[in-house]
């Protein structure tokens, strides 16, 4: 028996043995399908934004399957099994929470009960309450209603939204504007959005019955410099376009033009303060009156502001002016680029490291003051550089180097000599300098004559070389006789004559500016295409001069000689400057303005629909002035009998 039950219990052992491999090898099989199945999914929140209840999910994921999952989204807790939760397709989630408060938003990835990715979560907090009531401001300007709301909650609020006459308008910045009628009740609510949860209502119930006068608001630059004055009008109900609005001088009744933004005089206002009345009215009868006092300067100084720069480890600017606001400026690219502004007390400057280059920088102040014009100073060049000094007579070359010729000897240049780009030739005071006729000066760097200590001689003993300067050259000339050197200046940078004598010919075209101050000139000249021409102290005599093309020109206590002298599409401006002349000729949309200035037996054509503005003249001799195709003569009322006017019938003239 013992047998058979042992007998017995190895046949059912060995049965169990049998069914338990079975178990193993089809478990191993599903191992194996489950593993070829598989994929390495990895699942992230890159954003979430949650406002009101609603909270928005943007998920990324990175698998190398063959299908994108389902999320399953759960709150709180992760998942317990792949059905646990709210399953959806696609990276973009929206979110309703009703609960209020810190929430734990959980994502996994699932296929079907299984999961593709352990949980990944953030927290997000849930506020629902409403925001406040927004702050409304309103205005009414040209027949609009213009609503501007803010909440104390701004940092929660999406956007704003205002109910008028049961038509909702939104706004994110809650601003809002909407025509009106007159003599219309409009009630209008308000409301602060945070998500989908809107704050209570604002109330502004209106009755738009009432007119008021027109809001004016002018704005000037003093002293005037005969620009604009920049005018800002507002009517409740009635456009710009509709409104009455006139301008005009107390003491002298010149009319400023109104157009559309600022008032233009119709002629130079005159110098001294003058009262500016400004009388805007709407359709319906309302005025409103303003006056602004405006101061114009003409009085030229006859000191100009000095610049000094100082070289070393620190580059220092140093300046020398009469009281007023001093701007430094430094040349970059064809502009004048304002690095510093001080006031009147300030005496230097130092200049920044980002101002200063290693092929050399120019520098110039320019100082504004209430009593008195003020021209810019003489530039300065500045640069850091090993020059090679030039001892020797002879130079025919400078082999592209900077160049120093040593105070106090004499130079004679063979051939033609260049001053190459980013180069220098300084010529120190009591030098004498020779250029053989036919030969050139040609300057593309920077010519930079220092004869302030002692004068610099060119070309001392008859001879007429040139001096040209192109391509955007640089030309400092200081205490120079140039005697009968012909020079040339074109498409260049910065031309400047300081305490300079020349007999020769002048020809000046094209040029960013060109100054020309305490200096004698006797030859015809010819000047073209310069954005700034500043002429300060300066005696010119000859043949002809021509200006054309010039952008500003000043003319300050200086005198033009000549038996022609042509301005054609150019603007200048003469203050205590003399002109004699047998023919002067304003041409082609010039304008020439002269205060307190000579004229002297001169006949004035003024044609092409320029202007001619002349301010207490000092006439001698017969002085004549015609004028032709749309050209503008304005002339103080007490010289009008002293000067003889002819007149075609499109042109005009207006005394004040």
């Amino acid at each position: 028996m013992i047998k058979i039950c042992y007998s017995s219990l190895d046949g059912r052992v060995k049965e169990i043995k049998r069914i338990a491999w079975r178990v193993l090898i089809f478990a191993m099989l599903l191992m194996l399908i489950s593993c070829s199945n598989s994929t390495n999914y990895a699942v992230s929140i890159k954003q979430i934004d949650c406002e009101g209840s609603t909270c928005n999910l943007r998920l990324e994921i990175s698998e190398d399957g063959l299908s994108l999952p389902e999320f399953l989204i759960t709150l709180d807790r992760p998942p317990i099994d792949g059905s646990d939760g709210i399953r959806i397709k696609g990276t973009e989630i929206s979110l309703d929470l009703k609960e209020a408060g810190s929430h734990t938003i959980f994502v996994t990835l699932v296929d079907g009960k299984r999961f593709l990715s352990t949980p990944v979560s953030k927290e997000v907090i849930i506020n629902l309450n409403p925001p406040d009531a927004p702050d409304l401001t309103w205005s009414l300007s040209q027949g609009e209603l213009k609503l501007s709301l803010r909440s104390d909650s701004s940092d929660s609020v999406t956007d704003y939204r205002i109910l008028v006459n049961n038509v909702l308008h939104s706004s994110t910045q809650g601003t809002f504007s909407f025509p009106v009628e007159r003599d219309a009740h409009y009630v209008i609510q308000a409301f602060s959005v945070a998500g989908n949860i809107r704050s209570d209502p604002s109330i502004l119930d209106l009755k738009l019955s009432e007119d008021f006068a027109p809001e004016v608001e002018l704005t000037s630059v003093l002293p005037f410099t005969n620009g604009a004055v920049d005018i800002t009008v507002v009517d409740d109900w009635d456009r710009t376009n509709d409104l009455s609005i006139k301008a005009f001088l107390e003491e002298s009744n010149i009319l400023l033009l109104f157009d559309g933004n600022r008032l233009i005089p119709e002629i130079p206002l005159p110098e001294g303060i003058n009262t500016l009345v400004v009388r805007v009215a709407d359709s319906s009868g309302n005025v409103t009156e303003l006056k602004r006092e405006l101061k114009t300067v003409r009085k030229t100084s006859v000191e100009i502001p000095e610049l000094y720069i100082e070289e070393g480890t620190i580059r220092n600017a140093r300046w020398t002016t009469p009281k007023g606001m001093v701007e430094l400026q430094r040349y970059i690219e064809g502009e004048w680029i304002t690095l510093s502004s001080h006031s009147s007390e300030e005496e230097s400057s130092i200049i920044a490291k980002d101002s200063i280059s290693e092929k050399g920088d120019l520098y110039r102040i320019v100082v504004n003051s209430d009593s008195e014009k003020l021209l810019p100073s003489i530039p300065v060049f500045a640069k850091e550089s090993l020059f090679r000094r030039f001892s020797t007579e002879f130079i025919s070359s400078f082999l592209g180097m900077d160049a120093l010729l040593v105070g106090g000897n004499t130079y004679r240049f063979y051939g033609n000599i260049v001053v190459r780009d980013n180069t220098v030739m300084r010529v120190e005071s009591g030098t004498s300098l020779t250029i053989p006729r036919g030969n050139t000066l040609l300057v593309s760097g920077v010519l930079d004559l220092e004869g302030w200590k002692d004068r610099i001689k060119v070309n001392p003993g008859g001879s007429s070389g040139t001096i040209e300067v192109t391509n955007n050259g640089v030309l400092i000339a200081r205490s120079v006789d140039f005697n009968n050197s012909t020079v040339s200046i074109e498409n260049a940078a910065v031309a400047v004559f300081e305490d300079c004598t020349l007999s020769g010919d002048l020809k000046i075209s094209g040029a960013r500016t060109v100054q020309i101050y305490n200096s004698h000139f006797s030859g015809d000249m010819e000047i073209e295409n310069v954005r700034e021409l500043l002429i300060h102290q300066s005696d010119f005599s000859g043949s002809s001069l021509v200006l054309s093309g010039l952008g500003r020109v000043s003319l300050s206590r200086s005198s033009l000689r000549f038996h022609s002298l042509e301005i054609v599409d150019s603007r200048l401006e003469a203050y205590e400057s003399l002109f004699e002349a047998e023919g002067l000729f304003v041409q082609k949309t010039s304008h020439l303005l002269q205060t307190r200035g000579a004229l002297i037996e001169t006949e004035i054509t003024v044609s092409g629909a320029s202007s001619i503005h002349i301010e207490e003249p000092n006439l001698t001799g017969a002085v004549k002035i015609e004028l032709r195709d749309l050209s503008r003569l304005s002339l103080q009322k007490d010289f009008e009998g002293s000067i003889e006017i002819v007149s075609d019938e499109k042109s005009a003239i207006k005394v004040f």
